[in-house]
């Protein structure tokens, strides 16, 4: 376990230095936070501590601070933050990804208001963009999630003043990007190596400052809570459009539990989950399968459809047709399914949460 003690704001800002990676908060990987290694009666007293060190913290390292981890802060060393970035977002900027439809409408219309605005405090934002009783939904979830694909931090932290000009409460988040925040120490190496490679010198970092911990969970560590990340090892779950006009998959599962579909990514394998997400008049997920079978060779070929490969997949459960909507599909940040693709995890858990119990 880490071993060390933090007095005062010098010594806050010259270990998260050393340690590249220092959540604020107690997480899942003992003795990984400050507030297990603030010295006693410093957390919670008149005195100042952690609460008051962090904006000035952030303002003199140039660190990142955000809800990085475990839907909880941490401050992230400007040394391994371009690493971090590559990783989280997956070697998307925030246009690819919404592109690639793996953004929704509501992360979009925030990202860029907050853009445009940059540096905003918590407040203003939420004044810009009329989120408020009766206005626009969805800003905490937005901007946490933001937060963790490292398209947004935290880059200060202002008090609220009373009439005299004293300051009172607690700080209030100033928002930024890592783009404008950091400049081109960031954008010069967020995306000069594949997101794969920068993950995995954060896990082998990570391992030599907490060489207890097993591999397995901090790599739970790392890519619990993301948020809707796409996977950039092993998919295991797709999402795989049907054209009702050209085939009737519907009447296909009534007559056999297991049918021939076509493989629209190599990268498919035995086991893997497909759900099928069948077109007008439905416009929703149907279909969850099991593929049983892939690599079937087929050369088929018309002005609607070209087939190369065929996959065999058996039919493992039919959702209601008014539950996955392509509507209800774009709070999960899914807007269009024109082709096969990796099934977002925030879609995966929203599903799941529909289905306890069915």
């Amino acid at each position: 376990m880490l071993d060390f003690t933090i007095h005062n704001k010098e010594e806050l800002k010259q270990k998260v230095e050393e340690l590249g990676f220092l959540p604020f908060f107690k997480n899942s990987l003992e003795g990984f936070s400050l507030e297990e290694h603030t010295a006693e009666g410093l957390w919670f007293t008149d005195e100042d501590g952690p609460w008051e060190w962090k904006g000035p913290v952030i303002r003199e390292s140039g660190c990142a601070y955000g809800k990085f981890f475990e839907n909880k802060a941490a401050f992230i060393s400007r040394k391994w933050f371009p690493e971090f970035a590559n990783f989280r977002r997956d070697g998307y900027d925030f246009d690819a990804r919404y592109e690639d439809e793996l953004a929704s409408w509501q992360d979009k219309v925030l990202y860029e208001l907050l853009d445009e605005n940059a540096p905003v405090l918590t407040g203003n934002l939420k004044r810009i963009g009329n989120y408020k009783k009766g206005g626009n939904k969805g800003f905490d979830t937005s901007i946490n999630r933001l937060q963790a694909q490292c398209y947004v931090l935290i880059k200060d932290f202002e008090h609220n003043r009373d009439k005299q000009g004293n300051p009172y409460g607690w700080g209030v988040s100033k928002y930024s990007t890592p783009e404008k925040f950091m400049g081109e120490d960031f954008t010069s190496r967020v995306y000069t190596s594949e997101p794969e490679e920068s993950y995995q010198k954060i896990v082998r970092h990570l391992k030599t400052l907490l060489p207890e911990e097993t591999d397995a969970k901090i790599e739970r560590f790392l890519k619990k809570g993301t948020m809707g990340i796409s996977r950039t090892a092993e998919v295991r779950e797709w999402l795989v459009p049907s054209n009702p006009k050209y085939y009737d998959v519907v009447r296909a599962f009534e007559a056999e539990d297991e049918i021939y579909w076509k493989q629209g990514n190599d990268n498919i394998h035995v086991g893997d989950t497909v759900y099928l997400y069948v077109g007008a008049p439905y416009s929703a997920i149907l279909f969850k399968c099991e593929v049983t079978e892939v690599g079937i060779p087929y050369q088929g070929e018309n002005e609607n459809v070209r087939i190369k490969n065929l996959m065999r997949i058996k039919r493992l459960h039919m959702f209601d047709p008014h539950m996955l909507t392509l509507s209800e599909l774009a709070n999960y940040g899914v807007v269009t399914v024109r082709c096969t693709r990796s099934m977002p995890d925030l879609l995966i858990r929203g599903i799941e949460e529909k289905t306890k119990g069915v």
